[in-house]
């Protein structure tokens, strides 16, 4: 599959990243030593490329339908009452994404577990984040008219508070299930479930909701009802084709403990679940920050300049779609060498992805935010500083993954809890003095502060970092493609000379890219999947 000068060169681009040691191991190592990494390294990477392969569509598509449906309601209902929605429903995700840290342990021990293992480590997964997500689900039902006064946005945020307070058990319920579809390496079925059916449906719910019935309450409910129903229908699938069943017992012969089971599975989680608290405070606690200190045009605002921006995070989340199950089961089998190369690969290939969607959002900023609304196209500056987050959060690749899945998640929790301090410290002054602006700007802070760190904390604990030289090679490309699309926008504004300049752009980056040059291991890798899809199209050509 690989030849001896293959491997070669693979030494030497490690050695680009890290002098002296990843190199001087492989030959220290001799040929087999550096034949069985580059097979380790050749399995990892594919898994992981093939996971991102056939989720990239199905991603494009859920980012399609999700911004479809906040189109529907922010034309439908206008931009003030989409932005209660908007804060209703972060400030309801906010206690849900405290709630999966839980969820961290499915992907952490799923992939080397045996079937009795699964069942019973799923088991007490679900039961354990229900239980919790009821728990807090029933504090924000309770304290939603307190909110509701301190916010002082009326009865209808209220009513949306608390809509979302009682479907958080099915929030929550919805992300078990596809965590354990994630563990498990079930990629069509991942997908189908929360980039497909999920989405859908809830766009759905938003055109009935809106034009239909015209009542943002009913869509809350709707929204809700549909991620419970998708859930139940993902774990009707892994009932019926994966033999997955609850086991509240131990069976079989090979004296299963679940006691020492669940100890493992909450020694691993606590932390990243306290970590949560930190955490979700970084990405969601800016809709608290709104809803206290600006209006709820505000919240809209920030709301789509999130979900714009988040296009931009398509690479990162199509490589991050099987990379957890793939890292853990090398952390455990000890492949450390060939979990280093994968993390320089794969932050490559997202650094590559993330600067070719981030170049025409920025210059074409105007033209995107316009399918919003005139109230969103006057913010299209701030959009600039959404999509320079983004890029700071990707830029590093997979960071956070591996500090967890390298079980170095009390590490993890440090650097959060750090992180969100300062941020408590810097984000109130600047949204006091600079409104929605200062809000934009601790975004960026934060994002870019946390994932540097990050990087220092692998690097110090595991000896793994993401970057290369080829890394530059990315931004290097990037300049015709910036040049051809600001040209294209003088001489053709609008949506067309958008939908022109990106793909002049994009050929031009890509032509770019291939003249400076692709490793061997881009290159196997591409071969292999191209083999791997030829073959499924050659069988279902048979049938």
């Amino acid at each position: 599959m690989s030849s001896g000068q293959s491997d070669a060169s693979d030494s030497g681009e490690i050695a680009e990243a890290v002098p002296g040691t990843d190199a001087e191991t492989d030959s220290a190592g001799g040929p087999a030593d550096t034949d069985a990494v580059t097979e380790r390294l050749d399995d990892a990477l594919e898994r992981v490329a093939h996971g991102a392969a056939v989720s990239v569509p199905s991603i494009l598509l859920q980012r399609g339908l999700t911004v479809a449906f906040t189109a529907v309601l922010t034309n439908g209902f206008a931009a003030a009452p989409y932005g209660l929605f908007a804060l209703a429903r972060r400030l309801q995700r906010y206690l849900s994404r405290i709630v999966l840290g839980f969820r961290s342990g499915l992907s952490r021990y799923l992939p080397t577990a045996d079937s009795e293992e699964r069942e019973a480590l799923a088991t007490f997964a679900a039961m354990l984040l229900l239980g919790v997500a009821t728990v807090f689900g029933a504090a924000l039902y309770l304290a939603a008219p307190a909110v509701t006064e301190i916010a002082d946005k009326g009865q209808t945020f209220r009513t949306l508070l608390r809509v979302f307070a009682l479907g958080t058990p099915a929030s929550v319920w919805l992300f078990t299930v596809t965590e354990v579809l994630r563990g498990l390496e079930a990629v069509g079925p991942l997908n189908l479930t929360l980039r497909i059916a999920f989405p859908a449906a809830q766009l759905l719910v938003g055109i009935v909701g809106t034009f239909l019935i015209g009542d943002i309450v009913v869509v809350a409910g709707g929204v809700l009802f549909v991620m419970a129903a998708v859930g139940f229908g993902a774990a009707g699938w892994l009932y019926r084709v994966k033999g997955l069943r609850p086991r509240l017992r131990p069976g079989g012969s090979d004296g299963l403990d679940l006691p020492a089971l669940r100890r493992r599975y909450l020694s691993f989680t606590v932390p990243l679940f306290l970590g949560g608290f930190a955490t979700t405070t970084q990405r969601l606690g800016f809709y608290p920050l709104i809803a206290v200190f600006l209006s709820g045009v505000a919240g809209g605002v920030f709301a789509v300049g999130v979900l714009v921006s988040g296009l931009v995070r398509l690479p990162l989340m199509a490589i991050n779609q099987f990379i957890p199950p793939v890292a853990a089961a090398l952390t455990d089998e000890g492949h450390s060498e060939a979990l280093s190369r994968l993390y320089h690969v794969t932050s490559r290939l997202v650094l590559v992805g993330v600067t070719a969607m981030g170049v025409p959002v920025i210059i074409y900023r105007v033209s995107v935010l316009s399918v919003f609304g005139p109230t969103f196209v006057e913010s299209a500056p701030l959009l600039v500083a959404f999509v320079v987050a983004q890029f700071g959060a990707c830029a590093a690749g997979s960071v956070g993954i591996l500090l967890r899945m390298t079980d170095n998640q009390r590490a993890l929790l440090v650097v959060n809890v750090l992180i969100t301090g300062v941020l408590i410290v810097t984000a109130i002054p600047l949204t006091v003095r600079y409104g929605l602006t200062g809000v934009v700007a601790s975004y960026l802070l934060m994002l870019w502060l946390n994932n540097g760190i990050e990087v220092a904390v692998l690097y110090y604990l595991e000896g793994l970092q993401p970057f290369t030289r080829r890394h530059g090679y990315a931004l290097v490309a990037a300049v015709p493609f910036v040049l051809i699309a600001l040209l294209v926008r003088g001489l053709l504004p609008g949506p067309v000379g958008a939908l022109v300049g990106t793909g002049l752009g994009f050929v031009a980056y890509a032509t770019t890219l291939g003249l400076l040059g692709f490793t061997p291991v881009e290159r196997r890798l591409v071969g292999t999947l191209m083999a791997r899809y030829r073959a499924v199209v050659g069988d279902l050509s048979l049938r």
